[in-house]
Protein backbone atom coordinates (compact mmCIF):
# COMPACT_ATOMS: atom_id res chain seq x y z
CA UNK A 1 0.00 0.00 0.00
CA UNK A 2 1.62 3.27 -1.12
CA UNK A 3 1.76 6.48 0.86
CA UNK A 4 -0.93 8.29 -1.11
CA UNK A 5 -3.47 5.58 -0.24
CA UNK A 6 -2.47 5.73 3.42
CA UNK A 7 -2.84 9.51 3.44
CA UNK A 8 -6.24 9.19 1.77
CA UNK A 9 -7.42 6.68 4.40
CA UNK A 10 -6.04 8.85 7.17
CA UNK A 11 -7.92 11.87 5.84
CA UNK A 12 -11.16 9.85 5.58
CA UNK A 13 -10.83 8.67 9.19
CA UNK A 14 -9.96 12.17 10.39
CA UNK A 15 -12.90 13.66 8.52
CA UNK A 16 -15.25 11.04 10.01
CA UNK A 17 -14.02 11.75 13.53
CA UNK A 18 -14.35 15.51 13.14
CA UNK A 19 -17.82 15.14 11.59
CA UNK A 20 -18.90 12.91 14.46
CA UNK A 21 -17.63 15.37 17.06
CA UNK A 22 -19.38 18.27 15.34
CA UNK A 23 -22.62 16.29 15.12
CA UNK A 24 -22.52 15.37 18.81
CA UNK A 25 -21.68 18.95 19.77
CA UNK A 26 -24.55 20.24 17.61
CA UNK A 27 -27.10 17.90 19.19
CA UNK A 28 -25.94 18.74 22.72
CA UNK A 29 -26.00 22.44 21.88
CA UNK A 30 -29.56 22.14 20.60
CA UNK A 31 -30.64 20.36 23.80
CA UNK A 32 -29.15 23.20 25.82
CA UNK A 33 -30.68 25.91 23.65
CA UNK A 34 -34.24 24.65 23.13
CA UNK A 35 -34.69 22.33 26.09
CA UNK A 36 -32.67 23.91 28.88
CA UNK A 37 -30.77 20.68 29.56
CA UNK A 38 -27.10 20.53 30.48
CA UNK A 39 -25.37 17.75 28.55
CA UNK A 40 -21.59 17.98 28.23
CA UNK A 41 -20.90 19.58 24.84
CA UNK A 42 -18.97 16.52 23.63
CA UNK A 43 -20.88 13.77 25.43
CA UNK A 44 -22.10 10.98 23.09
CA UNK A 45 -24.26 9.47 25.85
CA UNK A 46 -27.97 9.08 25.07
CA UNK A 47 -27.33 10.41 21.57
CA UNK A 48 -30.29 8.61 19.98
CA UNK A 49 -32.79 9.64 22.67
CA UNK A 50 -31.64 13.27 22.47
CA UNK A 51 -32.08 13.23 18.69
CA UNK A 52 -35.55 11.70 19.04
CA UNK A 53 -36.50 14.28 21.69
CA UNK A 54 -35.38 17.14 19.44
CA UNK A 55 -37.36 15.74 16.50
CA UNK A 56 -40.48 15.47 18.67
CA UNK A 57 -39.92 19.04 19.87
CA UNK A 58 -39.61 20.24 16.26
CA UNK A 59 -42.82 18.40 15.34
CA UNK A 60 -44.61 19.98 18.31
CA UNK A 61 -43.46 23.48 17.32
CA UNK A 62 -44.53 22.87 13.70
CA UNK A 63 -48.02 21.95 14.92
CA UNK A 64 -48.15 24.99 17.24
CA UNK A 65 -46.48 27.79 15.25
CA UNK A 66 -48.27 30.51 17.21
CA UNK A 67 -47.23 29.13 20.59
CA UNK A 68 -48.73 26.78 23.14
CA UNK A 69 -51.85 27.23 25.21
CA UNK A 70 -50.69 25.16 28.17
CA UNK A 71 -53.39 24.43 30.71
CA UNK A 72 -52.78 25.03 34.42
CA UNK A 73 -50.38 22.33 35.55
CA UNK A 74 -51.89 22.10 39.03
CA UNK A 75 -55.28 21.19 37.59
CA UNK A 76 -53.80 18.70 35.13
CA UNK A 77 -51.81 17.03 37.91
CA UNK A 78 -54.89 16.87 40.13
CA UNK A 79 -57.00 15.28 37.39
CA UNK A 80 -54.33 12.72 36.49
CA UNK A 81 -53.61 11.90 40.15
CA UNK A 82 -57.30 11.22 40.76
CA UNK A 83 -57.57 9.10 37.60
CA UNK A 84 -54.57 6.91 38.41
CA UNK A 85 -54.96 6.96 42.20
CA UNK A 86 -51.69 8.66 43.06
CA UNK A 87 -51.47 11.26 45.89
CA UNK A 88 -51.53 14.61 44.16
CA UNK A 89 -48.79 16.08 46.39
CA UNK A 90 -46.48 13.22 45.44
CA UNK A 91 -47.25 13.56 41.70
CA UNK A 92 -46.64 17.30 41.84
CA UNK A 93 -43.41 16.81 43.79
CA UNK A 94 -42.13 14.49 41.07
CA UNK A 95 -43.04 17.02 38.37
CA UNK A 96 -41.30 19.85 40.22
CA UNK A 97 -38.19 17.75 40.87
CA UNK A 98 -38.06 16.54 37.28
CA UNK A 99 -38.55 19.77 35.33
CA UNK A 100 -39.72 22.54 37.66
CA UNK A 101 -42.93 22.32 35.59
CA UNK A 102 -41.20 23.38 32.34
CA UNK A 103 -43.26 21.96 29.42
CA UNK A 104 -40.42 22.09 26.84
CA UNK A 105 -37.66 20.77 29.07
CA UNK A 106 -35.22 18.27 27.50
CA UNK A 107 -32.70 16.65 29.83
CA UNK A 108 -29.14 15.60 29.13
CA UNK A 109 -30.50 12.06 28.67
CA UNK A 110 -33.29 13.08 26.29
CA UNK A 111 -36.16 13.02 28.81
CA UNK A 112 -38.98 15.36 27.80
CA UNK A 113 -41.55 17.75 29.17
CA UNK A 114 -43.07 18.36 32.59
CA UNK A 115 -42.74 14.74 33.77
CA UNK A 116 -39.45 14.19 31.89
CA UNK A 117 -40.58 11.14 29.94
CA UNK A 118 -37.99 9.17 28.00
CA UNK A 119 -39.12 8.46 24.42
CA UNK A 120 -39.75 4.76 25.10
CA UNK A 121 -41.70 5.53 28.29
CA UNK A 122 -43.80 8.09 26.42
CA UNK A 123 -44.66 5.47 23.81
CA UNK A 124 -45.52 2.88 26.46
CA UNK A 125 -47.86 5.37 28.19
CA UNK A 126 -49.59 6.29 24.93
CA UNK A 127 -48.15 9.82 24.74
CA UNK A 128 -47.98 11.06 21.16
CA UNK A 129 -46.76 14.60 21.89
CA UNK A 130 -44.51 14.70 24.98
CA UNK A 131 -44.38 18.49 24.80
CA UNK A 132 -48.13 18.84 25.19
CA UNK A 133 -48.61 19.40 28.93
CA UNK A 134 -51.87 17.44 29.21
CA UNK A 135 -50.50 14.38 27.41
CA UNK A 136 -47.15 14.52 29.20
CA UNK A 137 -48.60 14.89 32.70
CA UNK A 138 -51.21 12.20 32.12
CA UNK A 139 -48.53 9.82 30.79
CA UNK A 140 -46.13 10.54 33.64
CA UNK A 141 -48.76 10.14 36.36
CA UNK A 142 -50.06 7.00 34.64
CA UNK A 143 -46.54 5.57 34.97
CA UNK A 144 -46.44 6.70 38.61
CA UNK A 145 -49.73 4.88 39.16
CA UNK A 146 -48.20 1.68 37.79
CA UNK A 147 -45.18 2.10 40.09
CA UNK A 148 -47.50 2.89 43.01
CA UNK A 149 -49.20 -0.49 42.61
CA UNK A 150 -45.95 -2.33 41.96
CA UNK A 151 -44.27 -0.98 45.11
CA UNK A 152 -47.47 -0.85 47.19
CA UNK A 153 -47.25 2.85 47.97
CA UNK A 154 -43.60 2.86 49.07
CA UNK A 155 -42.78 6.42 48.02
CA UNK A 156 -39.04 5.94 48.38
CA UNK A 157 -38.97 2.98 45.98
CA UNK A 158 -41.47 4.61 43.61
CA UNK A 159 -39.38 7.78 43.30
CA UNK A 160 -36.21 5.72 42.88
CA UNK A 161 -37.81 3.61 40.13
CA UNK A 162 -39.11 6.70 38.33
CA UNK A 163 -35.58 8.08 38.29
CA UNK A 164 -33.41 5.00 37.77
CA UNK A 165 -35.84 2.55 36.15
CA UNK A 166 -37.91 -0.10 37.89
CA UNK A 167 -35.54 -2.83 36.67
CA UNK A 168 -32.98 -1.52 39.15
CA UNK A 169 -35.31 -1.21 42.13
CA UNK A 170 -36.47 -4.39 43.93
CA UNK A 171 -40.01 -4.66 45.25
CA UNK A 172 -38.77 -5.42 48.74
CA UNK A 173 -35.59 -6.00 50.71
CA UNK A 174 -32.50 -3.82 51.04
CA UNK A 175 -32.42 -0.76 48.80
CA UNK A 176 -28.99 0.31 47.58
CA UNK A 177 -29.17 3.43 45.42
CA UNK A 178 -26.53 5.35 43.45
CA UNK A 179 -25.76 8.83 44.71
CA UNK A 180 -27.77 10.66 42.04
CA UNK A 181 -30.89 8.58 42.71
CA UNK A 182 -30.54 8.98 46.51
CA UNK A 183 -30.40 12.75 46.05
CA UNK A 184 -33.41 12.62 43.73
CA UNK A 185 -35.48 10.57 46.19
CA UNK A 186 -34.69 12.98 49.02
CA UNK A 187 -35.78 15.94 46.90
CA UNK A 188 -39.07 14.27 45.93
CA UNK A 189 -39.93 13.28 49.50
CA UNK A 190 -38.95 16.69 50.87
CA UNK A 191 -41.06 18.44 48.23
CA UNK A 192 -44.00 16.09 48.92
CA UNK A 193 -43.90 16.98 52.61
CA UNK A 194 -43.59 20.70 51.81
CA UNK A 195 -46.62 20.63 49.51
CA UNK A 196 -48.69 18.66 52.01
CA UNK A 197 -47.82 21.12 54.80
CA UNK A 198 -48.60 24.08 52.55
CA UNK A 199 -51.97 22.59 51.66
CA UNK A 200 -52.74 21.99 55.32
CA UNK A 201 -51.89 25.58 56.22
CA UNK A 202 -54.04 26.96 53.42
CA UNK A 203 -57.01 24.77 54.28
CA UNK A 204 -56.81 25.37 58.05
CA UNK A 205 -58.12 28.77 59.21
CA UNK A 206 -55.57 30.89 61.02
CA UNK A 207 -56.06 31.89 64.65
CA UNK A 208 -56.91 35.45 63.56
CA UNK A 209 -59.43 34.19 60.99
CA UNK A 210 -61.08 31.95 63.59
CA UNK A 211 -61.27 34.86 66.07
CA UNK A 212 -62.79 37.15 63.42
CA UNK A 213 -65.34 34.49 62.47
CA UNK A 214 -66.27 34.09 66.14
CA UNK A 215 -66.70 37.86 66.56
CA UNK A 216 -68.90 38.03 63.45
CA UNK A 217 -70.97 35.16 64.78
CA UNK A 218 -71.48 36.97 68.11
CA UNK A 219 -72.54 40.15 66.27
CA UNK A 220 -75.07 38.18 64.25
CA UNK A 221 -76.45 36.53 67.39
CA UNK A 222 -76.70 39.94 69.13
CA UNK A 223 -78.69 41.37 66.21
CA UNK A 224 -81.05 38.41 66.30
CA UNK A 225 -81.64 38.94 70.03
CA UNK A 226 -82.47 42.60 69.50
Amino acid sequence: MNRSVLRFLRDIVLLSVVSGILLVAGINGAVRFVGGGYPHPLSPLYFETKVEALLLWAKHKALHPLGDSHEAHDQLLKEAAEEFRVPVHFARAVAITESNLMPHRISAAGAMGVMQLMPFTARDMGVQDPFDSRQNIRGGVKYLGYLWRRYRGDKRRIAAAYNAGMGRIPKRGPLSLPGETRHYVKKVLRETNRLALLHKRRSTPTKRARLKAKQNSRKQNAKMVH
